[in-house]
């Protein structure tokens, strides 16, 4: 009997790569563990968050589990993370009353682990022996939170990286002009993201204009399901 069950909860998307990743990730997170595990997404579903949270909890309440931890799979304290999913777990807890806790754990962004894990990646694509110049872009999403952003910045810097985002100025473009402007000819560029999918391939799209400008290249978003689950798991 397990008195603590798992929830993760991702963005979402009407991109059916965005559940099929998720649904991987819980299986491998089952595996890991003996918890029920399961997950949600804040958009993309026909169900709303709160919805879903109700399912699992009617689905694993006859086997003693008291308390459903709710992770958050989302690198930025954005909206999603400061009011979307507070408010949608609040409505759930209020249909449940007493038959079940929901408690919602800090996102998966703040785990300690991720700026060592984020170095690395750039460290293994490195290029120790070109004489080129070169540099390192991390690409977030960016939120209208600029506490959020702060966080990203820090990350670049200890990466000894320079932060770009896709929603917000300084986008991928911008800096990318601004480190040929230095004569940097060689530039990775690594997306700070949990998957691969839409918003990966678009920032692909917009470097290829600078080919015959500078050596580019996108590398591998710097999780895999294996170290998410890892993070994950520890977090409960």
């Amino acid at each position: 009997m397990n008195a603590t069950a798992l929830f993760f909860v991702t963005h979402g998307s009407s991109d059916r790569r965005s559940w099929s990743a998720l649904q991987d990730l819980v299986t491998v997170a089952r595996s890991h563990s003996n918890l029920y595990i399961s997950g949600g997404c804040l958009e993309g579903q026909p169900l709303t968050l709160a919805q879903q949270l109700e399912k699992f909890a009617n689905e694993i309440t006859d086997y003693g589990v008291s308390t459903i931890a709710i992770l958050p799979l989302l690198l930025l304290e954005g909206i999603h993370v400061s009011e979307d999913i507070p408010h949608e777990v609040a409505i759930a807890q209020s249909k449940l009353q007493n038959q079940i806790t929901l408690r919602i754990l800090s996102h998966l962004g703040t785990h300690s682990q991720i700026p060592d894990l984020l170095a690395k990646q750039f460290e293994k694509y490195a290029d120790q022996h070109s004489p080129a110049k070169q540099a390192r872009i991390l690409v977030s999403h960016g939120s209208r939170r600029a506490v959020a952003n702060q966080v990203v910045e820090n990350l670049a810097k200890s990466s000894q990286a320079i932060a770009a985002y896709w929603g917000i100025e300084p986008k991928v473009e911008t800096q990318i002009e601004h480190l040929i402007a230095q004569g940097i000819e060689r530039i990775n560029v690594l997306p700070y993201f949990l998957t691969e999918g839409g918003i990966t391939e678009a920032i692909a799209n917009k470097l290829k204009p600078y080919s015959d400008r500078a050596q580019i290249r996108q590398l591998p978003v710097p999780l895999s399901n294996e170290q998410l689950v890892n993070l994950a798991l520890s977090m409960i």
